[in-house]
């Protein structure tokens, strides 16, 4: 729910928003831009996945009986969605969210499905709370137990219909130190999957690491379908990552040669060490910078400015800048001079005192 305070007509963005286009309410080009989604393979391994954990959590362990008593909840409930940050997870699954038919409700009822981030830390209480305030109740009580807390979960769920919780940034839990907390955190995540009366299913998105948290159990390791998000890669990746540029470009009215898409994608995919969700957002930011500078055609020197903008990196610490492109650390920020590389100025120095210890001897 959005706090909104009750001096504004709006809400302090709308405010701000209204301010910077000046009372213009249609949806900018940039706006446009950031809501066009690139469709891949992953979206239908995704889907398949998802459809498959419904269709587990629906099943009838005896078909033959016709009263609201199943019984025992399916082998499984469990879906996790991992991959480096940056690869794309979560806009794929709000995307499968809303998209799905499945999901859709009545206006301003409670779906089957709520979503959440996983709170840091991400304790038993953490999550207990989390997981109440994303069915819009909020414990108000200093003093609550997380036994407690999960007892609610258990009565609240059934009658807001509720039967998936998805939890983003799932990772949060492995930061627990204690093993007797991790496996109390799973042990309430297990005690929903496998309540007689109301199952739940859960979709953990995050990075890899989370897979060795769920293995710590197996009972839950064993119920659970995992999805690895794959890298983009070249040449098998070349078609859809110039259809998705030319749609990104066409949508800011902007032309993109095919000799610019030639010298772009593998510079891009380096650029955004082979992840989807951060190509989009080099693609993102080099149209605002277009847009900003009146161009018409989208060329490699807007990425590289918008790249240089982003990372404060001088244009040798700039993929798009240089031939050799691939020598260059994507992640590095605020490279403004040329500093020797650590290891190597170590070996030198070692080598040095080595040779300087023989004269002597």
């Amino acid at each position: 729910m959005t706090e909104q305070n009750p001096k504004l007509p709006v809400s302090a963005r709308e405010y701000l928003r209204l301010f910077l286009c000046q009372g213009d309410s249609t949806p900018s080009v940039m706006e446009k831009v950031r809501r066009r989604y690139i469709k891949t393979k992953r979206d239908d391994i995704l889907l398949a996945a998802f459809d498959k954990l419904l269709t587990d959590l629906c099943e009838r362990p005896d078909p033959g009986r016709r009263d609201n008593n199943w019984g025992e909840a399916g082998e499984v409930n469990l879906l996790l969605v991992l991959g480096p940050s940056g690869a794309g997870k979560t806009r794929s699954l709000k995307r499968l969210f809303s998209t799905h038919p499945a999901l859709r409700n009545a206006k301003g009822q409670q779906g089957p499905l709520i979503s959440l981030s996983a709170p840091s830390p991400c304790g038993v209480k953490e999550l207990g709370k989390a997981i109440l305030k994303a069915t819009d109740y909020t414990i108000m009580r200093t003093h609550v137990d997380g036994p407690e807390i999960w007892g609610m979960i258990r009565k609240r769920l059934p009658l807001l219909g509720v039967l998936l919780i998805h939890i983003d940034e799932a990772q949060h839990g492995t930061q627990i130190r204690d093993h007797t907390e991790k496996q109390k955190l799973l042990n309430s995540l297990k005690a929903l999957m496998v309540d007689r009366g109301h199952p739940v299913a859960f979709i953990l998105s995050g990075l890899p690491e989370v897979a060795d948290f769920i293995s710590m159990d197996e009972q839950v390791a064993r119920r659970a379908g995992w999805i690895s998000v794959h890298s983009v890669c070249l040449p098998s990746d070349t078609v859809m990552l110039t259809e998705a540029l030319k749609s990104f470009a066409n949508l800011a009215k902007l032309d993109v040669s095919a000799n610019e898409v030639t010298r772009l994608l593998p510079r891009l995919v380096h650029a955004s060490d082979n992840r989807l969700g951060i190509l989009v957002e080099e693609i993102h930011g080099a149209i605002r910078y277009a847009l900003g500078v009146k161009a018409t055609e989208l060329k490699v020197i807007h990425f590289e400015k918008s790249f240089g903008e982003r990372t404060g990196n001088l244009p040798q610490w700039n993929p798009y800048a240089r031939s050799d492109y691939k020598a260059v650390d994507v992640w590095r920020m605020l490279a403004t001079r040329d500093k020797p590389d650590p290891a190597v100025t170590k070996n030198r120095k070692s080598v040095r005192s080595s040779e300087t210890k023989g004269d002597r001897s």
